[in-house]
């Protein structure tokens, strides 16, 4: 599989899966770019899980999302044509923004900088605990860069979600609101450091 197929792929799962968050509007183009840059960034990581030879299960993770929406500049002519839709909705536009402001790191700044971006498994291979593992592969990663602990941004209507990273050890820290006074709950995932000197 080419990288370009992995990426659309992804972001495919993305808006079968994630369909409650603003990006799934966005379109595949818009997020095959984003999932290019995460993959291709040096603070974020792009994790996969295959069977039957096609991608059942993605997760991902950064030091903010910053740095990723950057990297997706570097690819501007797709990135004009991929939101050219959202141009003519001064709705959508408005989103757009606010999701720019808040990867812009403001916010309580006793929160981890490292964040759980987004995980999904096809529901025709759920009940194999695939999300469990992408999840601690999530960990381990975090872990091997000497990152203490991760948060998790969820949203209030997202029930399985919730029962999900609590049950991965995560606890909720904080609430935020995003999108139009929409409450998230932020979890925080704390990490064994193996990697500290001794």
């Amino acid at each position: 599989m080419s990288k370009t197929d992995l990426y659309r792929s992804v972001a495919a799962l993305h808006i079968a899966n994630i369909n409650q968050g603003f990006l799934s509007s966005l379109g595949v183009g818009f997020l095959s770019l984003m999932y290019r840059a995460i993959d291709e960034g040096e603070n974020s990581v792009l994790i996969i899980a295959e069977a039957d030879g096609k991608i059942v299960g993605f997760a991902t993770g950064g030091m903010g999302t910053g740095s990723i929406f950057r990297r997706m500049l570097r690819y501007w002519p797709q990135l004009c044509w991929a939101l050219l839709p959202s141009a003519f909705s001064p709705r959508r536009v408005w989103r757009i923004v606010e999701i720019l402001r808040y990867s812009g790191g403001a916010g309580d700044t006793a929160l981890p900088v490292a964040e759980l971006l987004s995980i999904a498994v096809d529901p025709a291979y759920r009940g194999q605990h695939r999300a469990d593992v992408l999840y601690r592969e999530l960990c381990e990663h975090f872990t091997k860069c000497g990152v203490p602990a991760f948060k998790i941004v969820v949203g209030a209507a997202l029930a399985p979600a919730h029962k999900f990273y609590k049950r991965m050890g995560a606890q909720a820290a904080a609430e935020v609101a995003v999108h139009g006074g929409a409450v998230s709950t932020v979890y925080v995932q704390a990490l064994v450091n193996t990697n500290v000197a001794e």
